[in-house]
């Protein structure tokens, strides 16, 4: 074997490890036990240097799994340095402020060799059914209420199972079975990726990843480094109110961005003061959805690895709602973080509005579990998503009610149905509440849904609808001229609840909770809509006759003049 990178063939070995990266993931979805990993692929998986430098990844893992991976294997290191990391060993960690910001998502790690040296590392992130604590509360006040919190442990060691550990997860959490039976399938999936290396460095003579994984790094951190030199150099700062629980008045993020050469900076002094509420986000989250619009901006075709990272630097002062100090609460962190994502579109949107859409009512993604007891007295609990519609792009519509940019799937009703006694009596797209534009923000989705009696339920027992929202006081903007999104809402039996960003609502049999999702922003003057593609939405129901009138002038207007109607935008 060989340490020389330079004859090697990079561009058949670099597929082959995201390829590698893929098959962990298909691995953990044939595998595991919860519908988080099965349906909505809440995961990543990807591959390290011995240096705890991420090389490769999978294209199917979501957003925020994505984005942290990087930083998680220095703080692996950090735990286990190389010289005491052994064959056989797997570790585990779930700590909020080592890895994905939030206790439910559990990272595993497994070591591949060369021989008798270290290659490198397998990784794979999961969001669990379940945790411990007090199921998602949007009333959180500390970590300590979000359940069990794993710091950096050897899960195996030398190849024997740490069954103190074991036990201790199966004790502290309500669905040990499934809990368990993920972490195995997390287990599968990392000795499908360090066999999958080690095979690969015999096949291609490498006694280390090293020069492979510097070229890879160098080539990607080239890319976005021209993407960043093709913006203009200056400072652009934006902020963004944030409706929380429990505080009495909205919450400030604020983002200054700077941009010199072929570098940039986020820095987020300004920001208002970590609350006690579950929606603080800690920094590696943040760093995440920073680097992703400036991703999709600047470099959106290369491969995600450490390399991407390199030209952006994040600060944040420590105890704000985008870096809380510990034990802040934080399970429902994608509350503040995917905000950021929107101040980041916000601010390209100043130096790139060719490439940037205006805001989405997917920022944040709504994020739930409808917890309840059976008459056996046996817990359950759905996890589920719901979207809001993406907002208006340059020469396109906003997609309607889609995860962007956090990239997960959803739940089946029938899924949910079959497993739980929660019956959806409707799911579909909200008419008129994209916002108008010469492109259409995309629609969001309403969500009806009640608790019934099939003899598994405990009708005495109250159901609890507690998660993560967004939007609901401050709808989605429109750019250059696009008119807002509708704003979000939640109904039970149709009278709203106080707009909030993490929602606790009591229920009980028979009473129907509506999930209303913000739409999207529309991009640029309505007044310069093609005719076609209003009637088009007038055929699909995408908007009503009277929010045509209203929003485009139509049909009174003249396609090849200016309007003859009054022109204002439904309220």
């Amino acid at each position: 074997m060989t340490d020389h990178g330079a004859d090697l063939p990079l561009d058949v070995i670099w597929p082959r490890l995201i390829a590698l990266a893929d098959e962990m993931a298909a691995t953990l979805f044939r595998t595991a036990f919860s519908h988080d990993v099965i349906e909505v692929h809440d995961m990543s998986t990807g591959l390290y240097d011995d240096r705890g430098n991420l090389v490769a990844q999978t294209w199917l893992g979501a957003t925020g799994h994505t984005g942290v991976m990087p930083v998680f294997g220095k703080n692996l290191l950090a735990a286990f340095p190389p010289e005491t990391v052994r064959p056989g060993d797997v570790f585990i960690c779930n700590d909020p402020w080592l890895c994905n910001g939030q206790t439910a998502d559990v990272f595993v790690t497994t070591p591949a060799f060369a021989g008798d040296r270290l290659l490198g590392f397998s990784i794979n992130s999961v969001h669990h059914v379940d945790i411990g604590g007090r199921k998602g509360s949007g009333l959180s006040e500390e970590v300590f209420e979000e359940g069990l919190i794993i710091p950096p442990l050897r899960l195996y060691r030398a190849g024997a199972a740490n069954e103190d550990l074991f036990a201790l997860i199966r004790r502290n959490v309500r669905f040990s079975e499934k809990v368990i039976g993920d972490v195995r399938a997390q287990m599968a999936s990392g000795w499908i990726g360090v066999r999958g290396l080690e095979r690969l460095a015999r096949e291609f003579g490498l006694a280390s990843l090293r020069p492979v994984a510097d070229e890879i790094f160098r080539r990607t951190e080239a890319g976005m480094r021209a993407g960043i030199a093709r913006l203009p150099d200056g400072r652009y700062a934006k902020e963004l109110a944030m409706e929380i629980e429990g505080v009495a008045e909205p919450q400030t993020i604020a983002l200054t961005v700077t941009v010199s050469g072929d570098q940039l900076t986020a820095d987020f002094t300004g920001t208002a003061p970590q609350v006690r509420r579950p929606v603080n986000s800690p920094l590696n989250y943040t760093r995440a959805y920073v680097a992703v619009p400036l991703k999709m901006v600047c470099d959106p075709e290369r491969p995600n690895n450490e390399g991407t990272y390199r030209p952006l630097t994040v600060t944040a002062p420590e105890g704000c709602l985008v870096n809380p100090a510990y034990p802040a609460a934080c399970f429902w962190r994608l509350a503040a973080g995917m905000l950021v994502s929107e101040l980041m579109f916000r601010i390209l949107a100043e130096i790139a509005p060719d490439r940037v859409p205006a805001d989405s009512g997917s920022m944040p993604t709504w994020q739930f579990y409808v917890n309840g007891v059976q008459r056996d007295g046996q817990a359950f609990a759905l996890h589920q998503h719901a979207f809001g519609g993406m907002g208006g792009r340059p020469g396109i519509d906003g997609l309607a009610s889609v995860s962007f940019p956090y990239n997960v799937r959803d739940v089946s009703i029938e899924w949910a149905e079959m497993e739980t006694p929660i019956l959806f009596e409707r799911r579909e797209l909200i008419a008129d509440s994209g916002g108008a534009g010469r492109w259409r923000g995309g629609l969001g989705e309403e969500l009806a849904l009640r608790t019934f009696d099939d003899g598994r339920l405990d009708p005495d027992a109250p159901v609890v609808l507690s998660g993560s929202a967004g939007r609901m006081r401050f709808a989605p903007e429109g750019l250059f001229g696009g008119r807002p999104g509708s704003p979000g809402r939640i109904l039970v039996n149709d009278v709203a609840i106080t707009p909030t960003s993490s929602p606790n609502v009591v229920f009980r049999a028979g009473e129907v909770v509506r999930l209303l999702l913000p739409g999207g922003g529309g991009y640029g003057d309505p007044r310069h809509r093609d005719r076609a593609l209003v009637e088009a939405d007038l055929r699909n129901g995408t908007i009503t006759p009277e929010a045509a009138r209203r929003a485009y002038g139509y049909p009174d207007r003249d396609p090849d003049g200016p309007f003859t109607a009054p022109f204002r935008v439904l309220g």
